[in-house]
């Protein structure tokens, strides 16, 4: 008897290990997963190999900037605000960018422009592109006069943005431009749909719900693997349709920490969630890599250690 007792007591605490280990790893599964290092939930892309394509969504604070990299190409979209820790800047050594063969700036305000002159003034640019926006809309603000100073002073012209397709190494581009008309700036951002093999992104700039509404009425391919969310994720955009139309897998929210607008709105958060089943932050997922094989996508945190890679 005590013996079947004795058993018994040791069986149990058998049990107890396996379970502790067994939630111990699931645990550090959620974490990789959270943290994009791994990718095992049914229905995601499989995890990237011998990648050749990259798009980085750097964490400038409360604004958005993405560095799209291909076969020693570079395209950067937007540049955050004003940063006197060249946080952006300091993104792009690491990466080894010295020429931007295009800089998208979906649209003129502060927290995507602000560092663009000196995004113009310190490294080669191909192409600037730019919404053409009403005279009553067009910014008078320093860091406006800066980027055209800086652009005039480096023989650059900048074009307005169109609906167009252009390669970026091996990455396909779609541009949309607004071509309704609008009261708010935000809803002349440029749309941007990337398409590298079978692996889709769409950056969005601030586009809000107006503007979402007129690219599904015009029947423009939003669908993506990769969203990153208009407006930092505010209230103003995001609406139901259009995530089902674009139906991603993952999505990025670019915000600042703490910042005063309360992005992202948590009713929008919800949203988002609802149809997109991985939603990064920059606020607390700092900057992220989503590199590409065409087939594949592998999502980590940006690592210093990888920077001299380069153009993947």
């Amino acid at each position: 008897m005590a013996a079947n007792k004795g058993r018994a007591k040791k069986q149990a605490g058998a049990q107890l290990i396996k379970a502790v280990l067994v939630l111990m790893a699931a645990l550090a599964i959620f974490v990789l997963e959270k943290k994009g290092v791994l990718q095992t939930a049914a229905g995601d892309k499989p995890a990237a190999e011998n990648a050749d394509a990259e798009v980085d969504f750097i964490d400038v604070g409360q604004g958005d900037s993405t560095l799209v990299c291909s076969d020693g190409k570079y395209m950067l979209i937007d540049t955050g605000d004003r940063d006197g820790e060249n946080t952006l800047i300091n993104h792009l050594k690491e990466r080894g960018v010295k020429k931007l063969d295009y800089l998208v700036l979906t649209h003129p305000h502060a927290d995507h422009i602000g560092e663009a002159a000196e995004i113009v003034e310190g490294f080669k640019i191909g192409k600037i592109i730019m919404p053409r926006v009403p005279d009553d809309l067009t910014p008078t603000s320093s860091v406006y006069e800066d980027l055209l100073d800086a652009a005039a002073n480096k023989g650059l012209k900048i074009r307005a943005a169109r609906n167009e397709s252009f390669e970026l190494g091996e990455i396909s581009v779609q541009t949309y431009a607004a071509e309704g008309e609008y009261s708010n700036l935000n809803d002349y951002s440029v749309v941007l749909r990337l398409t590298h093999g079978e692996n889709s992104f769409l950056i969005t700039g601030d586009c809000e719900k107006q503007e979402e509404s007129e690219l599904l009425e015009r029947g423009c391919d939003v669908s993506a693997d990769v969203l990153k969310v208009g407006h930092h994720g505010s209230d103003t955009s995001s609406t139901s349709q259009w995530l089902k139309e674009v139906g991603a897998q993952y999505a990025v929210i670019s915000c600042g920490a703490d910042n005063k607008y309360g992005h992202p709105d948590e009713e929008t958060y919800s949203r988002i969630c609802k149809y997109v089943k991985n939603v990064y932050v920059t606020a607390e997922d700092g900057s992220l890599a989503f590199e590409s094989d065409g087939k594949g996508l592998t999502i980590k945190p940006f690592d210093t250690a990888d920077a001299a890679k380069g153009g993947k």
